[in-house]
């Protein structure tokens, strides 16, 4: 993702992860410390668990500016979507892979 994120810029696009393992902002500072460098992607916790029900970890959900989810790109930890697929979903859904 760190290095991929030009090509998301490119695409006007804002990336959000959500660590939801962390138990308390204590823990995820500690899990930001090991980034290096920092993430470029906003990188927040979801410490209440507000998401656990809602979203499925490591899957990546493309969201468009009026907050429709467009796609879904179901992810397992040894098995995820290319970015090149997602960035070009995304150029599609921004009206740009026509």
């Amino acid at each position: 993702m760190q290095e991929r994120y030009d090509d998301f810029e490119k695409l006007d696009t804002v990336v959000v992860a959500v660590a939801q393992e962390d138990k308390d902002l204590a823990t995820h500072a500690k899990f930001l410390k090991h980034f290096d460098p920092a993430p470029r992607f906003k990188l927040v916790a979801d410490v209440e668990g507000i998401t656990k029900d809602r979203y499925h970890q490591t899957t990546t959900y493309l969201i468009d500016k009026t907050g429709h989810i467009r796609e879904i790109f179901p992810m397992m930890v040894h098995h995820r979507a290319s970015w090149d697929s997602i960035l070009k979903r995304i150029a599609e859904v921004n009206g740009e892979g026509r």
